[in-house]
């Protein structure tokens, strides 16, 4: 049975640095996707669900960095796949949920838009 997503989630790569809680280096990966409410983020060694997680990106084009804290809902462990993690953001005030919001947004408006011509 496939699993219904409660928001649109897009194929983003976006270069990305993260810590978990508790840790004081940060590590870098690349995230897979996004959505509104979370991320896919490409990472190795693989955390427990569970574990809270600090995500820090730019947004393209908007030259603004953002700091996101999450959980980790999904470790990926699979054969022919990247070990990764799927990720749901804790909390997001005001600001920070727009700014994801119109990130989406704007890719979904531009695949489209690319798929037309």
């Amino acid at each position: 049975m496939m699993k219904e997503r409660k928001q649109i989630r897009i194929s983003l790569p976006l270069s990305v640095k993260y810590k978990f809680e508790g840790q004081e280096q940060l590590e870098t990966g690349t995230t897979e996707d996004l959505s509104w409410g979370g991320v896919f983020l490409r990472a190795a060694p693989l955390p427990a669900k569970g574990k809270r997680i600090m995500i820090e990106f730019e947004i393209p084009g908007e030259n603004m960095i953002m700091d996101l804290w999450g959980t980790v809902v999904r470790v990926r462990e699979e054969p022919g796949k990247p070990p990764g993690v799927g990720i749901l953001f804790d909390d997001l005030d005001q600001d920070a949920r727009g700014q994801i919001q119109n990130l989406v947004n704007y890719w979904v408006h531009y695949l489209v838009n690319k798929m037309k011509k």
